[in-house]
Parts: C-alpha cells; structure tokens; sequence
C-alpha cells in the first residue's frame, strides 16, 4: 500500500553517516522537512556481540540491491567472539552509533533498542552516549531460527537524553 510519506534505505557506516546529507541528494523537499522536524525516535535491534555473521546472514539482500559488502566495519561481527576486547569494541560501537544518531533527533527524542544484553553494556552504552535508560521491558524469545533452540529472552531498553 503507498502512503503519502518519504522511505528511503541509506547505507553506511551508522556511526558516521551524515543522515540528512544522504536524504539530501536523493530529495531536497523531504530533507528540508526532516531538517526542519528532525527525527523523533528510532526503534532498532542493534547487532548482539559475536553472535551472528549478518553480513553473511542477509547476502541475499546484498545480490539483490547490488549493495557493497563491508564486513570489516560490522559492530559485534561473530568473528571477533564475546571475549572482553569484543565487549569493549561492542560498547565503543554502539555509543558512537547513537552519539551520531543524537546530531539528527529532537531534543526530547526516543529511543528503543531490542537486545539480547546478557552482558550488561547498555547501560555503560547509554551512559557513552549522554541517555538514560528510563525503562526496560522483556520480550520472550519463542521462535528462532538458528540451531540452538534454546529459550531466552531479549530486552527492550527506552532510551532518552540525560538531562
């Protein structure tokens, strides 16, 4: 169903990626809207520490948008494990992703992350990134696809700005 509203996918490297330079070249009047507005929330799921190659796991899309592969700038990528140098470069990750995020959102802006965050770096995450988690709702993990079947749980985390 076509909506009257502005979807584009950008790529890049979310911790540096000019947002509204990207929307520019592609539509002046939606960048002049969302420059104007600015964004007033995001709800994403992060990538989990060395749990899953998504580069591998989405080739297709890849193939199918003629999208460049650059497996060396993924955050958290399975190669590098959940080890302590992995956890560092993880948080590190994540907080620049949302300090660049920060530059394009609103002053009272919400956020939502789903994560799986068994080692509790979210909230030094979010302590990087000048947030506050103001709540955390859990969310069973019933249907999965991978091998281990497992049962487990992810958390939802509400981010906003620390004040």
């Amino acid at each position: 169903m076509r909506t009257q509203t502005f979807q584009y996918c950008l790529t890049g490297d979310s911790r540096t990626i000019d947002i509204f330079g990207e929307i520019e070249k592609r539509n002046i009047a939606f960048f002049e809207l969302a420059q104007k507005q600015k964004i007033k929330g995001i709800f994403s799921s992060p990538p989990y520490v060395g749990l899953i190659d998504y580069h591998e796991q989405h080739a297709y899309a890849y193939d199918l948008y003629g999208f460049q592969r650059k497996d060396e700038l993924e955050i958290g990528p399975l190669y590098k494990g959940q080890g302590r140098e992995a956890k560092e470069s993880y948080i590190q990750g994540i907080s620049e992703v949302l300090n660049n995020c920060k530059k394009y959102l609103v002053d009272d802006y919400e956020i939502f992350l789903v994560a799986n965050d068994k080692y509790n770096m979210y909230p030094l995450i979010a302590e990087n990134a000048g947030m506050k988690i103001v709540n955390q709702f859990k969310r069973p993990v019933l249907n999965r696809t991978e091998k281990d079947k497992g049962a487990y749980s992810e958390t939802i985390f509400h981010l906003k700005a620390r004040l």
